[in-house]
């Protein structure tokens, strides 16, 4: 319905905002607790004594529908809907992920044993098989509209946004001439913050323009519609954090070193590297979240839409709602995360890593990553480094970024290049943060 019935204009608005987070930097030997975010087994036997993290925060935005030249889209008469290069497909995608780094420490105990304890807040959203023709339709003023139909088929939405406190812990688990492995494992408390989604089945919209007074225009649809909201959206509560809720987390992860480099210091001192981990294992229990099906087949006008405060509001007063229940639980954005680092000599290196969803992002409020592989060139010393991230991107495409880490501070992007050079960026990547490195007594 037009404005998607309001429903995908809530969907498209993720396409305008937006766990791949530090492209490049994670990478480094010195990324110390951030390392340790995509695999816990980097906090052992590393170049810190303790790592001190005062704050941090990636965010990464990318779709499939929009591209956009950044050096314009930011000066005020920009309009996405008019000025963007589009992309329409009956599946368009959508991913938004924001990873805030708090207070945070790790610290070796011994040589063999290290310890970590963080805080972190993040939020992921996830759109798929949206029909992008139709968001088109969505952001047209009915006006200048034209009857329409289209198939919305069953697009999917998810947002989710927790805190949680972590604890990690690594060891070496092997140290033998050239043949080095170690692992690591981190648990985690979660505290729930807001989840939501959208689901739709077998959805279709047909629009019959009145000329004349296109107030009563109307819209014809079929189908059926999942919404949730964690917070009490029907007595009009805004979205706030669920501190009754919560649930527990875990990240597993190895790493073996092949040593050839040196064999009488300390610190990594590996030719090879290859690590694997697994996080996000766990869900959240939403103690207080209300989901509603509705039935939407039926007729409303363009006036049932206007007067609508807001899309429940909306549902509730058009549609037969079929069932609904309270409590729901959402994963987290279980993934697999691999890391293949070759030290080409000295202070250079490359590395190639993979993000993995192991969620499926059509599942019924399933929060997921997207999917991507990084090449990255990296010069590398005690005090600088400096990457350039290339990375295929699973909805947006090839991005390149860069990124440079200085003592305390490191700031980067993955998309940084592409977004410079491109008039059809459909990602955008950008982090930064601030520690206090106590070094190992080697370099």
């Amino acid at each position: 319905m037009k404005k998607t019935l309001l429903l995908f204009c809530f969907f498209g608005s993720f396409f305008y905002a937006r766990s791949q987070s530090y492209f490049g930097f994670r990478d480094d030997n010195y990324a110390g607790i951030q390392g340790a975010l995509f695999n816990p087994s980097v906090i052992v036997d590393s170049k810190y004594r303790a790592d001190i993290t005062i704050f941090s925060a990636s965010s990464t935005v990318q779709n499939d529908l929009y591209g956009v030249n950044f050096t314009t889209v930011l000066s005020n008469d920009y309009d996405l809907s008019a000025d963007a290069k589009k992309e329409f497909k009956t599946n368009n995608h959508g991913n938004f992920n924001t990873d805030i780094l708090g207070p945070s420490f790790m610290l070796n105990i011994t040589p063999v044993h290290s310890i970590a304890v963080f805080s972190r807040v993040r939020s992921v959203t996830n759109l798929v098989d949206v029909n992008g023709e139709l968001v088109d339709e969505v952001n047209k003023d009915i006006d200048v509209s034209n009857s329409f139909m289209f198939s919305g088929g069953n697009p999917n939405g998810v947002t989710n946004s927790w805190a949680e406190i972590g604890a990690s812990y690594a060891t070496v688990l092997l140290d033998r001439d050239e043949h080095f492995i170690k692992g690591g494992i981190s648990l985690k408390y979660l505290m729930a913050g807001v989840n939501g989604y959208i689901n739709g089945s077998n959805l279709s919209v047909a629009f019959t323009k009145n000329n004349t007074n296109p107030s009563l225009s109307e819209y014809l649809s079929t189908g059926t519609l999942r919404t949730a909201a964690s917070y009490d959206y029907q007595n009009g509560d805004d979205p706030k954090f669920d501190m009754s809720s919560a649930g527990l987390g875990v990240d597993l992860g190895f790493t073996y070193e092949y040593r050839t480099n040196c064999h009488t210091c300390m610190g990594n001192r590996y030719k090879l590297k290859l690590a694997a981990s697994v996080t996000d294992i766990g869900k959240l229990n939403y103690k207080n979240l209300t989901e509603n099906t509705y039935n939407l087949n039926g007729r409303v006008s363009q006036q049932d839409i206007d007067d609508a405060e807001d899309i429940f509001e909306f549902f509730d007063a058009n549609y037969t709602k079929v069932s609904s229940r309270k409590g729901v639980k959402a994963n987290l954005p279980t993934a697999l995360h691999t890391n293949f680092d070759w030290n080409i000599d000295n202070k250079f290196y490359l590395n190639l890593s993979g993000d993995f969803s192991l969620v499926d992002a059509k599942k019924v409020n399933g929060t997921a990553i997207a999917n991507s592989v990084t090449f990255t060139p990296r010069y590398e010393t005690r005090q600088f480094s400096f990457y350039v991230p290339i990375t295929y991107m699973q909805y947006s495409g090839t991005q390149v970024g860069a990124g440079f880490r200085a003592g305390p501070l490191f700031v980067g992007s993955g998309t940084l290049v592409s977004n410079l050079f491109s008039n059809n960026s459909k990602g955008c990547n950008i982090y930064a943060g601030l520690k206090l490195p106590i070094y190992q007594n080697y370099k």
